[in-house]
């Protein structure tokens, strides 16, 4: 018999197809079936009684971190746990720390998870000192880059630039050719969330950009934003509006502003796409999830289809993916986001402090993914041990984790520590060469290798790229716990 759920009662939403009517909805192995009333199924179906609920196309957001120096140890957190089947991690990962990140993240989770290639060859791996000088990029390897997409565009969706103040216009420029080399469209960060500059470069940033691209932190308040000192929306916004330039909400933790989105969008500026920017913390608020996102956009005047399209059909179309997701129409694979629209009195702060109230709050209530049928747990999203690196580092003793490393990955964390101790200087880029270069002398696979040193340290599954890692922590201290968790392993054997 076909692995059959019904889900019943439940007022169904579907913009790209112009669906909006109490209806049933078939799934019958992992495929959407049929969307109808009163549906027959088989005597062994799951039925769902959704009377009182939404039935949407699942949830695409194209801003998170799931990987790298921002992220969280379980990317299924923010994901499928939170009514998301599907999302794009908005940096996390350039050239030098892409096989990292596919390693780690490709194919591990119940989430799609896709990329926006960092024009910066580490990947995101820390906020403080990154972007603070065009030396920061590091060294972009722009013939492997291209490799690295021309054998992934499955996973793969964009170049990322961040159109800081201190990097000037260049870089810019390069990650725009870069992109069309490619033939991909560029996803730009605005607003400066570091320093106040005396020159920003937005508006001749969005001069750069053509149709398909991508302005994320449309409402950011920082500086660097659509605005200019004269509170008038930037006329290169206009312009690249005119030419198909997309712009995307990217709430984060500094770049949503209520007045700011008021503002922009009184003066025409309207975000095709709505994303949550999820990065650690912020799931504590004041971003929480892409649904309370969705419902500070209602507060702000969207309608429930309005927000809906945005994180269904519209990026499904913008990044080429309508063949995967983005409706729930008959064939598709079957990803659905059940939804409670709550009426009321809700508080919604932006990221500058300010609380206003609104009437909505989008709750997620089931999330069905690959024929698994999936309760959301906000508690599960929060705990401080799933988006604090910080906590999860294991000063004192060993972390549990590295009790389960096997006999070859302890032969290669005593290597590793060799290679390490012969180098000059503690920098990223050296630790990072060095550990690939020594697993590629052995016959250790990448995503053990990079597991059995992040077990040794961390007490959660985070995934940051494996050397710049280590380069924030003492040499010694590394030192001394690889050699540690390296000779018990080795004692164990013996004994």
């Amino acid at each position: 018999m076909p692995n059959e759920i019904l889900l019943t009662g439940g007022h169904v939403l579907d913009p790209a197809q112009d669906i909006d009517r109490t209806a049933d909805v078939l799934i019958s192995d992992n495929r959407l079936r049929a969307i109808g009333d009163a549906l027959a199924v088989s005597p062994e179906a799951n039925v769902l009684d959704v009377s009182g609920k939404v039935v949407c196309p699942g949830f695409i957001d194209v801003h998170v971190h799931a990987y790298g120096g921002i992220a969280f140890a379980d990317p299924d957190s923010i994901g499928v746990n939170l009514g998301t089947t599907a999302m794009c991690d908005a940096g996390g990962a350039g050239a030098y720390s892409w096989d990292e990140f596919e390693a780690l993240i490709v194919g591990q989770t119940r989430t799609d998870i896709y990329l926006w290639l960092l024009m910066g060859a580490a990947g995101i791996f820390g906020f403080q000192d990154a972007w603070k000088t065009v030396r920061s990029l590091i060294d972009v390897p722009i013939n492997t880059l291209i490799d690295i997409v021309e054998a992934n565009r499955e996973t793969i969706v964009g170049l990322k630039m961040a159109g800081f103040a201190a990097l000037g216009l260049g870089p810019m420029k390069m990650a725009k050719g870069t992109a069309e080399v490619l033939d991909l469209p560029l996803y730009m960060h605005i607003g400066d969330i570091f320093e106040t500059p005396d020159r920003t470069y937005t508006a001749q940033t969005l001069d750069l950009l053509t149709r398909g691209d991508y302005v994320t932190h449309c409402f950011t308040p920082t500086p660097g934003n659509l605005l200019g000192t004269d509170g008038k929306l930037l006329p290169s916004a206009l312009r690249a509006r005119d030419r198909g330039v997309l712009f995307d909400v990217g709430f984060g933790s500094f770049n949503f502003g209520f007045d700011m989105a008021e503002r922009v969008m009184a003066q025409g500026i309207v975000p095709s796409t709505i994303s949550s920017d999820l990065q650690q913390v912020n799931i504590t608020g004041p971003t929480f999830s892409l649904t309370h996102v969705m419902s500070a956009m209602m507060l702000l005047g969207m309608s429930l289809r309005d927000v809906i399209e945005r994180v269904t059909i519209n990026p499904a179309r913008q990044l080429g993916l309508t063949h995967k997701m983005g409706s729930l129409a008959t064939g598709l694979p079957a990803d659905v986001t059940v939804i409670e629209v709550r009426e009321g009195r809700f508080d919604f702060s932006d990221t500058a402090g300010l609380t206003r109230k609104g009437q909505h709050l989008i709750v997620p209530v089931w999330t069905i993914k690959g024929g698994e049928v999936i309760r959301p747990d906000r508690e599960k999203a929060e705990q401080e041990s799933n988006w604090s690196i910080e906590s999860s580092l294991a000063y004192d003793s060993t972390p549990p984790g590295a009790d389960s490393l096997d006999h070859e990955q302890r032969l290669f964390l005593a290597r590793i520590a060799d290679g390490f101790r012969r180098l000059e200087r503690w920098e990223g880029v050296d630790l990072h060469w060095c550990f690939h270069r020594v697993r590629n002398e052995t016959s250790i696979g990448l995503r053990e290798a990079a597991e059995a040193v992040l077990h040794s340290f961390m007490t959660s599954r985070f995934t940051p790229p494996v050397g710049f890692f280590l380069a924030t922590l003492e040499r010694d201290f590394v030192l001394a716990r690889l050699d540690e968790v390296s000779t018990a392993k080795t004692a164990t054997v013996h004994n």
